[in-house]
């Protein structure tokens, strides 16, 4: 028991190696209708695929009553366990018991826009299906799902609010823009971006230049940037007002606000004035030549900050939580 315990808390706490926290997870671990605190592995068939992701639930989590869930999802390239050790919602889930789960997308990517990026498997579907698998295994609060992401998590997680509102609280994410279409049906939601203004991937400005690693030719589309995407949102949630307000303004980031908008779903803007692709707290693991590994240099708390705004916003709530 004890070497078990201590291959946990290394994987988890000192390494960003994916492998070590797969082999830890063990067929044992997935008997069905057994509830394990902690970190935990679950996969369902979708699309005749297998599809997984990782689950967290707190030691301390009351499970005789519905608790809120929040969809974190990697990057192009990235995994379940990366995105994990990145964003660090560990200390929120046990503060505040909220269960975290974090999908993997196929291939290590996210359909995020079709016809644009990333792939062709219906990510979008599967998403859907796996929160409905949890809110029957689990205790979930229905009015208070919630998405994140970081940078292709990112667009995907605007893609499924924009065209699965009706299941969404709020959603916050960093480092991408939204690339494709709302539902006809879409229902206004809370949603907050955050992005380094020297962001070297996703270009600040606009995806521009950085189209072309994605593979996307869009000319529109490549004209999107943080400042664009934010006003579009402004504009998909029905806000009022010519400008902006500056609800905050620090020495490394500011924070730009909509709040007169239709069933109070409020968009917000963070630009990090010294962060590049990664804005979290934690490096990430980079590949040669881009420099998306290092976290934010100013030691902005952004997790926390992301799910600050989350916090505020229910379903079920006319004023914030």
């Amino acid at each position: 028991m004890e070497r078990t315990i201590t291959i946990l808390v290394t994987c988890l706490l000192f390494t960003f190696n994916s492998g070590c926290l797969e082999e830890f997870f063990t067929d044992e671990d997935k008997d069905e209708g057994k509830i394990i605190r902690g970190l935990s592995k679950d996969c369902i068939n979708y699309d005749e695929k297998e599809r997984c992701w990782l689950i967290l639930i707190p030691e301390n989590m009351d499970l005789a009553k519905e608790n809120p869930l929040i969809i974190d999802m990697h990057g192009i390239g990235g995994n379940m366990y990366l995105q994990h050790n990145l964003t660090r919602f560990s200390n929120i889930s046990e503060e505040y018991g909220v269960y975290v789960v974090y999908p993997q997308g196929f291939n290590n990517e996210w359909n995020m826009a079709d016809d644009l990026c990333c792939g062709d498997d219906d990510d979008f579907g599967f998403i859907l299906e796996m929160i409905e698998t949890i809110i029957q295994r689990y205790t979930i609060d229905e009015s208070r799902i919630y998405s994140t992401g970081w940078s292709n998590g990112c667009g995907m997680t605007q893609r499924l609010v924009a065209q699965a509102s009706e299941i969404f609280a709020a959603a916050a994410c960093s480092s991408m823009y939204f690339l494709d279409q709302p539902s006809p049906d879409y229902s206004p939601i809370p949603f907050m971006e955050i992005h380094g203004l020297v962001d070297e991937l996703v270009h600040y400005p606009s995806l521009s230049l950085v189209g072309f690693y994605y593979g996307v030719y869009d000319v529109e589309a490549a004209l999107v940037g943080a400042v664009q995407n934010f006003e579009n949102w402004a504009d998909l949630n029905g806000c009022q007002g010519i400008l902006p307000e500056i609800i905050a303004l620090e020495d490394d980031y500011d924070i730009r606000a909509y709040s007169d908008c239709e069933n109070g779903a409020e968009v917000r803007l963070m630009t990090q004035f010294y962060a590049s692709h990664n804005p979290y707290l934690n490096d990430y693991p980079a590949s040669d030549g881009v420099g998306r590994g290092k976290g934010n240099p100013t030691g902005i708390q952004t997790t926390e900050i992301l799910w600050e705004f989350l916090n505020q916003h229910s379903k079920d709530a006319v004023n914030p939580v």
